[in-house]
Order: structure tokens, then C-alpha cells, then sequence
């Protein structure tokens, strides 16, 4: 017994080295692709000039998802390391993309601890004199061409990949429906604003929201671009991808409401203030006394929720159960995911999500 799990992580260390290696400098992933919208719009002006330089300086974060098609590629036997960085750069620009989107429906302004292309295109706007309401314009509309022109160009860096044409066709498909499952949950997500939260579907939201684009979609265009287009294999993935998606998302959610701000770089405020509908304030909901109602009731969605709301918040998602219950919840996603893995993806692959899973068990940020 001892000797297999040795074997085991020797299988997953050598993986994850690989995949280093095999990806190179992370920051130059979606670069190359920037710089090929750039050539594309030059004609534009400097208008566009500046668009495109923004939206590529807003690239940053862990890197998840180009690890994740990294995985996959490799572990299925994938060995064309241009194909691979070129479609891991894909992914990363759909990530980017969604992200800008995100921002503007959600009014953030800073992303990676920097303004983010809303807030960056709404400064420069207030520098040249424009009020509020006009430079607010400015940035949201940047915001939104942004993730429209990272979108496109991840599929159109699908559809013209170094690969044969079946293989780049799936590739696009496959990234085309990920963002319209992403849409889904970003509308459902939205629309659970105008709902009691106790109606509202969290699950549902990381399914289609997180899940879809955020490790289903990495491990499918790894697998299709390494030749592993096969039924079992595609059905596979999707299985573990939802499982250990929505565990990241209640992980996430986790980190917004308790988390260490020092550490996520995210106030525990914001999504008190923005009415967030987790699943910890729906399971709270459900078992908390009148008063405990009426306390979340009050805070949750008001600009005016204190360090002191959200505290007595925690409080009670912590005594009804609530949040044990979440935490019930993403061990059995990882667990369910990883079983799913284990009997039906390569063992290397399988390892390295072992090893993703335990991050997600402890993770900080």
C-alpha cells in the first residue's frame, strides 16, 4: 500500500514538473495572442491600441486554467508543446474575457490588487475632465468591448490552432458552448438578486458559472487537442470537472464571507453588501430563529453593512451548521470528483486533481 502511494505522488510531482516546463512563462500565454489582436486592429488607431494594451496587462492570477489543459494534454499523451501553449493561452483569454464582463456587471474596479480595464479606462476618462456619470460610461463600456474582444479572440485562436481542422472545430465548439454555460450562470446568479435567498440556486450558479468554464473547459481542450476525443473520456471529464468545480466555488464563497482579507485581497464585506446568494446564507436561512432571519435579512444587500453585520453574520452561519454543512458539501464533491477520476482518466492526471483537491481543502485565497 505504502509503495503505490509513492508511486502515486513520484507520478503526480513528475506531472506537475512537466507542466511547468511544458507551459513556460505563464504571463506569455494569452501575450502572444494579445499581440495578435493588436496586429489585427492596428488599422483602428491608437484608440484600439490602448484597449488591447490594457486588456492584456489586466492577465494575472494562479493560472488554474492553462495549468489544467496543461494536465490534460500531457497526460494524455499530448507532446506538440506550440499546440499546447497556444490553446492554454485560448482558455486564459476566455478566463480574462468573462472576468471583464464580470467586473462591469458586478461595478468592481480593481482586479489582482490593480484596476482592473473598468477601472483603468474610467481614470483616464476623470483625467480629461469627463464627471462621474460620464467616465462611469467610459469604463463600463471598455469593460465590455474588453471581454467581447478576448472572447473572440480565444475562439478564433482555436479555429486557426496548429492542428488538424477536425480537431480545431471541436476545439472552438467546445470552448463556444463552456461561455454560454457561463453566461447561464451569470444571469442566474444576477436574477437570484430579485429572489428571497432561500429560493435561490447556488449550486446551480458554480455548476454553470464556475464549473463549466473553470475546469471542465481546461480539461476537455487539453484532452481534444492531445487526441482524447473519445466518448468515455468527454463524459469523464464532465463528471469530474462539475464535482471539483462546484467545490471550488463553495470554497471561494467560503473565503468571501471568513476569509483573512490580508490574504484573498477581498474585504469579507463584499459580498455581504453585494447580496451575494451562497450557499451558506441560503442553508442559514433555513435554519436560523426569526431574529437570526431578520439580522441576515438586513445586512445582506445593504451598502451600509458594518464589519459588525458581517461578523454577527458569520456568527450565524457558523451556529445554525450552515457553513459545516457547506464544508460537508465540498468534501463531497472533491470526493465524488475524485473517484470519477481515478476509475476513468489517465492515473497521472487523476494524481495531479488528488493533489488540486487537497489545495482546495485548505485553501486561504
Amino acid at each position: 500500500m505504502l509503495t503505490a502511494q509513492v508511486a502515486a505522488a513520484t507520478v503526480e510531482h513528475d506531472l506537475g514538473a512537466r507542466i511547468d516546463d511544458a507551459l513556460g512563462d505563464h504571463a506569455d500565454l494569452a501575450a502572444g495572442h494579445w499581440a495578435d489582436v493588436g496586429r489585427r486592429t492596428a488599422s483602428a488607431g491608437p484608440e484600439m491600441a490602448d484597449l488591447v494594451a490594457t486588456s492584456a496587462s489586466a492577465d494575472g492570477g494562479k493560472y488554474l486554467r492553462p495549468r489544467l489543459v496543461a494536465a490534460a494534454y500531457l497526460a494524455h499523451g499530448g507532446t506538440d508543446l506550440a499546440l499546447l501553449r497556444h490553446v492554454a493561452g485560448a482558455v486564459q483569454l476566455i478566463h480574462l474575457g468573462l472576468c471583464a464582463h464580470d467586473d462591469v456587471v458586478d461595478g468592481d474596479r480593481v482586479r489582482h490588487g490593480r484596476p482592473n480595464v473598468v477601472g483603468h479606462a474610467e481614470a483616464n476618462a476623470r483625467s480629461t475632465g469627463l464627471d462621474g456619470p460620464a467616465s462611469t460610461r467610459q469604463g463600463e463600456a471598455s469593460g465590455i468591448l474588453s471581454g467581447d474582444l478576448a472572447l473572440n479572440a480565444a475562439v478564433l485562436a482555436l479555429v486557426t490552432a496548429p492542428a488538424p481542422e477536425p480537431v480545431r472545430l471541436r476545439l472552438a465548439a467546445t470552448a463556444l458552448d463552456a461561455i454560454e454555460q457561463a453566461i447561464a450562470g451569470e444571469l442566474l446568479d444576477v436574477r437570484s438578486e430579485m429572489l428571497p435567498p432561500e429560493l435561490s440556486r447556488p449550486l446551480d450558479v458554480a455548476r454553470l458559472k464556475t464549473a463549466s468554464y473553470s475546469v471542465t473547459l481546461p480539461l476537455q481542450v487539453g484532452a481534444i487537442a492531445a487526441g482524447a476525443d473519445d466518448v468515455p473520456t468527454t463524459s469523464a471529464i464532465e463528471r469530474v470537472g462539475t464535482a471539483l468545480g462546484i467545490a471550488y466555488q463553495l470554497g471561494d464563497d467560503d473565503l468571501g464571507l471568513f476569509g483573512a482579507p490580508e490574504t484573498t485581497g477581498k474585504s469579507v464585506l463584499s459580498d455581504l453588501r453585494d447580496g451575494k446568494r451562497t450557499e451558506h446564507i441560503r442553508l442559514a436561512l433555513e435554519r436560523a430563529d426569526a431574529a437570526e432571519r431578520s439580522h441576515i435579512a438586513l445586512a445582506l444587500g445593504s451598502p451600509e453593512a458594518t464589519e459588525e453585520d458581517a461578523a454577527r453574520v458569520r456568527a450565524i452561519v457558523t451556529t445554525t451548521g450552515a457553513r459545516a454543512a457547506v464544508h460537508d458539501l465540498v468534501e463531497s464533491h472533491l470526493e465524488h470528483g475524485l473517484r470519477a477520476a481515478r476509475a476513468d482518466l489517465p492515473a497521472p492526471l487523476a494524481e495531479h486533481l488528488a493533489d488540486l483537491a487537497g489545495a482546495l481543502r485548505h485553501r486561504t485565497r
